[in-house]
This record gives structure tokens, sequence and C-alpha cells, in this order.
């Protein structure tokens, strides 16, 4: 960021929500100095006989009440659960029409800022009531002179931070506009807002010195964190919290930065930020006005904002170097929680002059004379690399004086990628926040940008996404699971294909015995990985589990058959599809889509493939079977595969080895396939197992006939198998053909191209069968009817008696993960195998 962005005024847009910040009821702790009232008493004397002084004996009482309160303040849990709020009086209900939060700059919109109306409100976190806001955890500094409307923008992205326990200190930089006065009284009335009038000389410098010494002055300690924010930008609403734990995470950084987006007269994405290292002092300043700074800090440097040097502008970039000069860093969250306002060039001419033209050059030659020593010592600092067996600690850093209501919610996923499990997920954030409630998502892998294609989505119903490897250290995953569990009063965490959520299950129910653990699970281990996969983990973490949710009977029916010691435990939820997006295509509409997505004429035969290009799909078996198809038959044909992944390469290779070119195209992902599906004559998928395929029951929903593996729960899928497993049609009532794989290369590729040979070769069967598919499918399986029974199953989930302490039925995890992690480090070592001749 260059300081010519930095200013106090910039241009006005409409505010678009409410400000969440209208007055209490109830009282709340101010700041102390604010707390103190004027003391009087009266003294009475009794006739005759003498008697105690009535004042005497109420401060003798106030002594002892002072004494008890602040010793059952210092024995109360750092973390306790805040006040209890109905949901029905704070209701919290997503837009009408939703906007995806892009973070790719080639997909970012603009206008979709944190006060949209196109987002979600800015009500999902809400104040305790009862909080004690005597001792904030960061203090934010604004200086401000004559301000603008613009600013409520800012108080309620401000007010509506999840992390509430803060005090806001608007230095009134001489301001004289009677509607800027009464905006900043406005202000003032919520118990966090300290409005102090700069009796200095004006200016950006001396008010933020103003708001910094005013701090040090009125808290020993002083808050834990600064912050100095312009009074019109923007912060997303986890931004501080996720801030300051990646500082308590990071304990040697000492500044928390994050990617900001550039808005108004200009737009851009911005990359840069602490993470630059050097370059903040050759370059240009690229660390966000607000980010996060530690008072420990500014107690080590004696850094203060230069009055002097500076009063044009550039007063950041230099504060920044005066830390870095005292070998005082940090590092940057790398997800967008800030948005810059940016002016109008006429504004930044008439604020700023010529300060930054041709680059900075002046006053970068400033910088570079004021701290010569960073061009060979700058402090770069990069995240310790996370140890195994490092010291978990459960309690929190500080106290979020964050609300509890009673519709929360929680979803532990591995990451948000654009495939099949993942898009279900995001339908249950979707339908649960349709229902009234805040839901908190965290991710416990971070893989970038695939493993984040579904974030924009899912932060069109909630703002509370939280993908740990981001911003915090291994060993405090535990604890800042357990902090957003607290926080935010979460009764029900449903769990999904994460490893790390299954194996720290039992100490998560140790610390949060009441918190009702129910897992979802969609397929076993298509390869044998750990016996089955996350079904095999659902059955040794059974005792912890309030219930199980399969997304198949078939599932449900491995459970039982593998060690699950009660059926009745385990529900059945189906994933769904978005019913009204797909419908069987004419054959005028499907020659037109030939014609225009394809480019190939109406007699030619195109199948389709969708699903992640793994070994799991089996992606490159369809090399393999497009030569056998090839061999056999004259008829023009077209493979279009639809989907990204690991084994794109290999594809791509095998695809140019056999000069298959011609007959198969790989076109990525796409988030609508309904025209490739109207395109298609037939859906192949070849996959080693599946649960519940979308993409299955999107081309079935399309009219196409099917042809799958008879693997998982695809003969379920595809109408062959009722709920117990009995079968229930024929071949010729079925949506597609069932292929019994060998799950080679050698014959597989056969078994496959004879179903496909019989499709191509016969029109007739290829209607009936995607006939058969629409029908299964066009009944109760949008994904709102199917889900839908999660509130059943949800509602069902009963923590075992004594879950905790152990029931002897049940399998110890212990014994299971210990010998896991020693089989995956010591193998030859362990295994009979390793050693044997």
């Amino acid at each position: 960021m260059h300081p010519a962005d930095m200013s106090l005024n910039r241009d006005s847009q409409e505010p678009a929500h409410g400000a969440p910040w209208e007055p209490l009821d109830q009282p709340i702790d101010r700041p102390p100095d604010l707390r103190s009232r004027t003391l009087t008493s009266r003294t009475r004397t009794a006739r005759g006989r003498r008697r105690i002084p009535v004042f005497l004996l109420c401060a003798v009482v106030g002594l002892v009440v002072l004494v008890w309160s602040r010793s059952s303040a210092a024995r109360k849990p750092r973390g306790a659960k805040g006040t209890l709020l109905s949901s029905s009086s704070y209701p919290f209900t997503p837009p009408d029409d939703p906007l995806p939060v892009h973070h790719l700059e080639s997909l970012m919109l603009y206008h979709n800022t944190p006060v949209a109306r196109s987002r979600p409100p800015p009500t999902q976190f809400l104040l305790d009531p009862r909080a004690d806001l005597s001792k904030p955890v960061v203090a934010l500094i604004t200086a401000t002179n004559n301000p603008r409307d613009v600013m409520r923008e800012t108080a309620t992205t401000l007010f509506g931070q999840s992390l509430q326990n803060f005090v806001w200190v608007i230095v009134d930089d001489h301001t004289t506009e009677p509607g800027s006065r009464d905006l900043l009284d406005e202000l003032a009335r919520d118990p966090r807002v300290v409005v102090v009038k700069n009796e200095r000389d004006m200016g950006l410098a001396v008010s933020r010195n103003v708001a910094l010494d005013w701090v040090f002055e009125h808290y020993d300690p002083p808050p834990k964190y600064l912050v100095s924010l312009d009074d019109d930008d923007l912060f997303e609403y986890t931004a501080l919290e996720k801030t300051c734990w990646m500082l308590e995470s990071n304990p040697e950084w000492d500044i928390g930065g994050f990617r900001y987006v550039k808005w108004g007269a200009s737009n851009e994405t911005v990359v840069t930020g602490l993470h630059s290292g050097r370059s903040n002092w050759s370059k240009g300043n690229f660390v966000p006005n607000a980010a996060v700074y530690t008072s420990r800090a500014l107690q080590l440097s004696g850094c203060r904002y230069n009055e002097e040097e500076f009063h044009d502008g550039g007063e950041d970039w230099d504060f920044w170097m005066c830390l870095a000069d005292a070998g005082l860093w940090g590092g940057t969250i790398l997800e967008p929680l800030y948005w810059y306002r940016v002016n109008d060039p006429t504004f930044r001419t008439k604020r700023w002059g010529n300060t930054f033209v041709d680059g900075f050059e002046q006053l970068k030659r400033h910088i570079w004379r004021k701290h010569p020593t960073l061009d060979k010592a700058f402090p770069v600092m990069k995240p310790k690399r996370n140890i195994q067996l490092e010291p978990v600690a459960w309690e929190p850093p500080f106290e979020q004086a964050l609300a509890r209501t009673d519709k929360q919610i929680m979803f532990i996923l591995p990451w948000l990628y654009m495939g099949g499990a993942d898009i279900g997920a995001l339908h249950m954030i979707q339908l649960y926040a349709l229902a009234g409630y805040r839901v908190t998502v965290v991710c416990t892998l971070s893989k970038v940008p695939e493993g984040i294609e579904l974030r924009p989505f899912a932060l069109q119903y909630t703002h509370d996404i939280h993908i740990l490897p981001t911003f915090l250290r291994m060993h405090d995953f535990p604890r800042y699971i357990k902090h957003l569990v607290d926080s935010r009063g979460i009764r029900q965490v449903i769990l999904s294909n994460s490893q790390l959520a299954y194996e720290m299950l039992p100490a998560l129910v140790e610390q949060m015995p009441d918190v009702e653990w129910i897992d979802y699970l969609h397929n076993e281990a298509y390869d044998g990985w750990k016996s089955g996969g996350y079904p095999r983990y659902s059955i040794i973490m059974q005792r912890y589990l309030a219930r199980s949710i399969t997304c198949s009977h078939y599932l449900r029916g491995w459970l039982v058959d593998n060690g699950h010691l009660d059926a009745n435990r385990i529900g059945v939820v189906k994933l769904g599809i978005e019913a009204s997006e797909f419908k069987p295509a004419t054959p005028a509409a499907r020659n037109a889509a030939k014609a225009t997505l394809l480019s190939v004429e109406p007699e030619t035969f195109v199948i389709v493939v969708v699903g992640r290009l793994d070994p799991q799909k089996r992606s490159t078996l369809i090399p393999l079977i497009v030569e056998e198809l090839i061999r056999r038959t004259e008829t023009d044909f077209l493979v279009v595969m639809l989907g990204e992944g690991p084994m794109r390469r290999q594809l791509e290779a095998a695809i140019a080895a056999a000069s298959l070119g011609d007959f198969v195209r790989l076109l990525g992902t796409h988030n609508d396939l309904s025209g490739y599906y109207a395109a298609a004559d037939m859906f192949l998928l070849p996959s080693m197992s599946e649960g519940i395929s979308i993409a299955v029951a999107e081309a079935m929903a399309s009219g196409l006939p099917i042809v799958t593996a008879r693997a998982g729960a695809l003969p379920e899928q595809l109408g062959e198998l009722d709920a117990a497993g009995n079968k229930v049609h024929d071949a010729n009532e079925l949506g597609g053909i069932l292929v019994d794989h060998e799950l080679d290369t050698v014959h597989d590729p056969v078994h496959y191209a004879d179903a496909v040979e019989k499709l191509m070769l016969d029109p007739g069967l290829r209607a009936r069968l995607g006939r058969n598919a629409r029908r299964l499918v066009e009944d109760g399986f949008d994904w709102r009817t199917t889900l839908s029974g999660l509130f059943v199953e949800t509602a069902r989930a009963k923590n075992l008696l004594g879950h905790v302490t152990g029931d002897t039925r049940y399998p110890l995890p212990a014994a299971y993960l210990s010998t896991q992690m020693v089989l995956a480090e010591m193998w030859k070592e362990t295994d009979m195998r390793g050693y044997y001749p």
C-alpha cells in the first residue's frame, strides 16, 4: 500500500446494511476512567448509644463485595461462554440475492463489499450485553476531520466483528461541521467508543499520536494489540479475530497483516504485504494501513507517527520502517480481510499535492535516508515449521466479549474443493443459513487455489469461515476449534472427511463434553486407505459421536458389517442436486448444443465424463476405453471430460502418446454443466467406488443413460437395490448399465467399451435407460428436499452415557492411532513383513 492512498476523507458510497450498534438497554462496563462517578455519603448519628456510621458500614460491605467480585473474576476461566441471546430477537438471515465473494482478481466483484446487500448481514456476531469491556484486547485508533456518512460503514464492519472486546479511540481532528459532530456523538453511544479532541496542531500523524497517548495513559497494561484504522475503510467480519490469533500463534511476530482489496476510484486485489520483506523498504509501503501491531512493539521501539517530516503523507510507511529498524516485523494472512477505499484523483491531488508523483521517488529517497540499515538488515520473518508433539494448550488467549445464540452450528471440513462431496457440504451450509442458523465453517487443510474454489460461494451465507493453516500453527488448531465452539455457543458440530477432526475427537469431547459431534460420511476409501477411510474412523470413534449420517443405505450397511455396534445410531441423508437446472434435451436442443459448445455434427456420439481427475475416478482409464472403441466401431464419437485434478498431466500425456486428441477433450472445471449434459448422448464414470454421486445424479436428471461401476452406492443410485440392499429392478428398469469391473487396465477397458458400444449402437436402449434415469431422480432429489433430513437426524443425535470416560464395548481409539503412527513412521522396524526373508 502506498501512503498516497491513506487519507482521512474519501468519496462517499451509500451505506447498505443498517448499523448493528444501536445503544444497548443493559449496562456494560466501560473503560475504567469512564466508569468512575463522584461518590457522596452522609453520616447520621443516633441519639443515645453510639452506632457505626452508615457510610462506614457501606464501605466495609462494598470492600467485601469488591474483593469477592475480583476473586470471582480471577477464578472465572478465560473463554467462559457468553450470554445466550434468542435468535428470534436477534435474527440472522442471508441475502435474497447473494453474490459470491471472489478473491481472485479475474473474478472479483468490487461492489460486493462487506456491507453490500448481496452479502450476509453484519449481525452474525453480537456483543455480549454482560461483557466486561474494561480490558480490551484491541485498541483501534482513528483520526478524523469532518467525517462523512461513509464512516457509518466503517463502524458497521467494526461493530460486527467476531472479536467484540475492543476499544475504538476516535480523535476529532478539529471537526467543524455540525453533521459530522452529530455522527461522532452517534458513534460514541457504543460503550466501546471514546471520542478524544485533538487540542494540538491539526494533522493525521499528530492525531494518531494523540490516540496512542490516550490508550497508554488510560490502560495499564495497555491492550495487547493496536490498529490504525482510517475513517472510511472496511474490515471483513473475522479480520481482528484471525489476525490476533495469528500473532498469538506466532509470538515472535509483532505485526499481523492480510491481503486487501482496493475499491472505489480504482480497483485492485493486493497480494503484497508484510511477507514481501525487504521490498517494503526498497519499492514501497506494502503493509496494509489497518495491520494489527502489538503494544509491546511500541514500548520496545518507542516508535510513533512522525509529525514533522511526513506531515504531507508517508507517515504510515515511516512508522512501519521504524518498527523494522528495531527488528520488529511479522507476517500475513493470505486472505483478503480489509477493504481500502480509493479516492478520486482530484481528491488525492488536493490532499497530497505532488508528493506521490513519479513513483514516489522523492518519498522513497527520504525513507531510504532515514532508515539506511534496512537495505542490508531487513527483519524478514516467516512462520516457523510445525514440529511433532508440540505442547497443546486449551485456554484461549483472550476474551471475545461475544454473545451466543440458540441457533448455531459448525461444519469441520478438510477444504472447499469443487467436488461432489464439497458441493454437498456447501448445500448443507446454505440450508442451515436459510433456516436462520449462524454457521461456522472450519477447514483443516489448505491448498490454493483448488482447495478454496467453493469459499466464494460459502461466503454468501456466512462470514464465519476459518481455513486454519492460513493463520495458525498446527498445535493451536485444537484450542482454536474449542474457542470457536465456546465463543459462539455451538452445541452441534458436523464433521466430514477430516482426518484431523476424527483423530482429535477424544480430546475435543473431553474438553467439550456437552457438545454433540456428528459425522457425515460419503463412501469408504476406494484404495484400502486406512482400512476403509473415514467410515473406518467413524467406527473407531463411535463412542464419541452423538450420531453418524451416511449418504447411502449401502454405506450404512457397511458400517454395521464392519463393526458399528448400533445401527439405530446411524441415519441416512442423501445428497441432492439443483434439480431445476437439469432437464432432458430435445433432439433439436441436443444438436444445437453440440454445434455451439463442441463444434461437432449432430451425428457425432458425445460421451460426457464429469469428475475430478484423480485415481478414484480412474481418469486414466478413459484413453484405454477410447482406444478399445476405435478398434470396434466406425461411429464418429467424442469424449468430453469436465473436471480438474492431480492426474491432468498424466492424462494429457496418455492422450498425446496414443494420438487421441480428436477423440478426447479435457475442458477443465465449469460451474454450469447443463449445456454439456444437453450436448451429450450418454454419461460415463468408471470410478473405483462412489457414494451418491452428484455428477451421476445431474446426468440422470438430464435424461442421460449412465455407464458406471457396480461398486459402492452406485447400484442403489441407478435403481438396482433398495434401502435394504435387496434387488428391486432388472437391467431394463435401471438408469444405465452397471459394469462388473476388475480394477485392472487389461479387462476393464473392454468391459466399459462393451457397455458404451451397446448404447452407441442402440438408440432405443439409450432412450429407455435415459427415461428410467430421469424418473429415478425427478421426484425428491432436489438438494433442499434430500438434505432437509439433516434436521431430523441431528435432532436424533444424543451423546452416549459415559461417552467421555469410556465404555469397554466400544473401540479405544488410542490403540488404533498409536499403531497407525508407528506403521507410518517405522514400517520396516515394526511390520513383520518389513524384515521377513
